[in-house]
């Protein structure tokens, strides 16, 4: 049993870290809910649990426990003043003139608002399909129809990509 999480946690961390990041977690919160849904699974095994879908299982976990690590991180915001996190975001890119930095700021921002703003049904559909899971396993993951991944798909797409647009 050791083995088998181990090996599926090879495949499945990386993909699962960039879901989980997706739902709006820095890198350090993103690694420490996939390490929970790690040990989570560890111990539905242990426990004698269903063995079928564990990649769904651990989608579905580690997405409730981004959530809540969410929710968790907004309090400790609210509570902290303003000043204090004011700079974290603001990293200088030596790259690009200041221009295309505002613009590719802006345009990251418009993306990320497009994200944001969409149904959280499609934002699942997008984030998985971003991770290479195909349409009949989103459909299996969400517990929704084929069809209903299909149009998620394609109106979370189309949004995302008018925005990019204009």
């Amino acid at each position: 049993m050791q083995a088998e999480v181990l090996s599926l946690f090879d495949t499945a961390a990386p993909g699962l870290r960039r879901y989980v990041r997706s739902c709006g977690l820095p890198t350090d919160a993103a690694e420490d809910v996939v390490q929970e849904a790690f040990l989570a699974l560890f111990r539905h095994l242990a426990a004698g649990g269903a063995r079928h879908n564990l990649r769904g299982w651990l989608v579905q976990v580690s997405y409730r426990l981004a959530l809540r690590q969410r929710e968790h991180r907004a309090r400790i915001l609210r509570r902290e003043s303003p000043w204090a996190s004011a700079g974290a975001d603001a990293v200088a890119d030596p790259t690009d003139d200041p221009e295309a930095q505002l613009a590719a700021r802006e345009r990251r921002g418009r993306l990320q608002a497009v994200y944001c703003a969409l149904p959280e049904r499609e934002r699942q559909c997008i984030a998985l399909r971003a991770e290479g899971v195909r349409y009949r396993e989103i459909a299996r993951i969400l517990g929704i129809s084929l069809g209903t991944v299909a149009k998620s798909l394609t109106y979370a797409i189309t949004r995302l990509s008018n925005s990019v647009k204009g």
